[in-house]
C-alpha cells in the first residue's frame, strides 16, 4: 500500500463486512436457540463498528478512493475478515461458530500486520500496527471462548475438500 488513504479505504470495507458478517453469524445462531456466542458476536459487531468508526475519523478530510470489489489489495478474494457465508448456517454449533470467527480475525490480524510490515511509509505502518493490535485482541478473545466452549457436534470441515483422482 502506498498511501494513506488506499490503507484506509482497505480498512474501512474490511470493518464494514465485518459487522455485518457477525451479525449474520449472531442471527444463524439465534434461530433456534438461545446462544450466549450470538450474544458475543452481537458484541463483536459492535467492537467492529467502533472501529470502522475510527476509520472513519481518520479517514476524516482526505480523498479515499471508492474502490471497485477487484480493486481492494486483500490477500484473497474477499475482505480478509470475512467468514465464509456457506458455513454459516442455523445448525452450527456454538464452537463452529467461534472457529469460523477465529478464521476471520486472525485473517484481518494477519493483513494490517503485512501491511505494516511491508509498507515503506512510517504512518502507514504505525496506522496498520494499530489496526493489527485491535484484531490481535479479538483473537484472543475468541480463543478464550473456544477454550471454554464445549464441543458439541462435528466440527465444520473450514478446509476445502481435497481433490480426488
Amino acid at each position: 500500500m502506498n498511501s494513506l488513504e488506499l490503507f484506509l479505504a482497505h480498512a474501512l470495507r474490511l470493518e464494514e463486512d465485518s459487522a455485518i458478517r457477525y451479525d449474520e453469524m449472531a442471527d444463524a445462531l439465534s434461530v433456534h436457540r438461545k446462544s450466549e456466542v450470538a450474544r458475543l458476536f452481537r458484541k463483536m459487531a459492535h467492537y467492529s463498528r467502533l472501529h470502522l468508526a475510527d476509520a472513519e475519523r481518520r479517514a476524516a478530510g482526505l480523498e479515499i478512493p471508492r474502490l471497485k470489489a477487484w480493486e481492494y489489495q486483500w490477500p484473497g478474494d474477499d475482505s480478509p475478515e470475512n467468514a465464509p457465508l456457506e458455513d454459516t448456517d442455523y445448525a452450527m454449533n456454538d464452537r463452529d461458530a467461534l472457529l469460523l470467527a477465529l478464521k476471520g480475525e486472525n485473517g484481518a490480524y494477519a493483513f494490517y500486520s503485512s501491511v505494516a510490515a511491508k509498507s515503506s511509509d512510517p504512518g502507514i505502518a504505525e496506522t496498520a500496527m494499530e489496526f493489527a493490535a485491535e484484531e490481535q485482541g479479538h483473537v484472543a478473545l475468541l480463543e478464550d471462548w473456544l477454550k471454554r466452549t464445549p464441543d458439541t457436534g462435528p466440527d465444520l470441515d473450514l478446509d476445502p475438500p481435497a481433490e480426488v483422482g
